[in-house]
């Protein structure tokens, strides 16, 4: 079976950790059957960008990733026509000498529908194979910023087109799952999740100590909410101080400035960015993660936390009550921050009562390696007959 994956999101020279959870699915397949894979960085009319070229070859996974010269000459409307017509131009350039090189594969894989999956529709009709969709992002939530509802006119029609003509469509969270169904008018969606490598991500016990230890990992984006953390945490020291908070994440002077000016400068610590191995060894150190955002598809930071063995203090946003539950964490109202604040009082009082080592245990089972995997080669099966 040779697998070939279009990418739209993927770690590039331009965003390292663009899609990196798409990345992490990647490594989980390859481990079953081999995959290639190719991104075309879609790095917008505003990035000026040079012709690259990075090849990357790990046991089963080979990385192919392009991106092609492009610099704005002013006019935007004309920029960004030019932009969509280089990259699929370039894109097809890519497939054709891909093919030449490797051979046909026998199913494309997408992995989020534009504008990878406009290169899936032309290509799987010229080589007469199926090709199949997984959806990664939360945009069909209304309260998204940019959500699909305000895009173009040509985004919207391509994503629907892309959608319709695939033979299957995937999804990590049945929430937004079910919203692409009735949009797209789909018979139906599988719901594959993101995935954990559990041999980084695992349950160390912890010595006991006084404080307790909350952790916030995210981007720092507006959707994450980290002001409404910042402030529930104010309201929580004027009744206890027998805590800490840890941020990781891509800090800026205006979150700084938040935290001296509630008076937190000696309660939340800010990391910045860390490598993916020391954002686990951050969470083994931790008593609970919080995350509060305004919305989400299915985060890989609240399951990675839970295989971890940590309890999850979370908004019921997206897919997440399909993680977390009362056997490992708690779930409020997003913008809530009352709630949010009472929520911390009630996990610390009871935090005896999670049982870390098993919250651990079933996590893995669920979301490792191993498991998403199989679910995805099976789909391949299913489709390929």
């Amino acid at each position: 079976m040779q697998v070939l994956w279009l990418a739209s999101w993927y770690p590039n020279p331009y965003e390292p950790t663009n899609g990196d959870f798409i990345e992490r699915h990647a490594i989980a397949v390859s481990k079953i059957v081999p995959l290639d894979l190719i991104h075309v960085v879609q790095a917008g009319k505003n990035i000026r960008t040079k012709e690259g070229y990075v090849h990357a070859k790990e046991g089963n996974l080979r990385e192919l990733i392009y991106s092609f010269p492009f610099k704005k000459w002013g006019w935007s409307w004309f920029d960004k026509i030019r932009y969509n017509i280089y990259f699929i131009f370039y894109y097809r350039s890519v497939l054709n000498k891909y093919s030449r090189q490797y051979g046909k594969p026998d199913l494309i894989h997408v992995h989020v529908p534009m504008k990878a999956g406009i290169m899936a529709i032309e290509f799987s009709d010229y080589w007469q194979i199926p090709f199949i969709v997984s959806e990664h992002s939360s945009m069909y939530d209304t309260v998204a910023t940019d959500n699909f509802f305000k895009r173009s006119y040509f985004f919207k029609k391509n994503t629907k087109k892309i959608f319709q003509k695939a033979k299957a469509v995937t999804n990590v969270s049945a929430a937004i799952g079910r919203k692409v169904e009735d949009l797209f008018h789909l018979p139906h969606t599988e719901i594959i999740h993101n995935v954990v490598d559990t041999s980084r991500f695992f349950y160390s016990p912890k010595k006991v100590e006084n404080t307790f230890k909350w952790l916030h990992v995210s981007s720092l984006f507006k959707l994450k909410n980290v002001e409404g953390i910042i402030k529930a945490f104010k309201l929580l020291n004027q009744v206890r101080q027998d805590w800490e908070l840890v941020i990781v994440g891509n800090s800026s002077q205006a979150l700084a400035d938040q935290v001296y000016e509630n008076g937190l400068s000696n309660k939340i610590k800010i990391f910045g960015e860390l490598e993916h191995k020391d954002v686990a060894i951050q969470m083994q150190a931790s008593s609970a993660l919080v995350l509060f955002s305004r919305h989400e598809n299915f985060p890989c930071v609240i399951i990675e936390a839970l295989c971890c063995g940590l309890p999850v203090v979370s908004s019921n946003v997206g897919g997440v009550t399909e993680a977390v539950n009362e056997s490992n964490g708690l779930l409020v109202e997003s913008e809530n921050i009352e709630a949010l604040k009472n929520a911390f009082i009630k996990m610390m009082d009871h935090y005896h009562q999670y049982n870390q080592q098993q919250i651990s245990i079933e996590a893995g089972k669920k979301y490792s390696e191993e498991t998403i995997g199989e679910q995805f080669v099976y789909l391949y099966k299913k489709v390929l007959g």
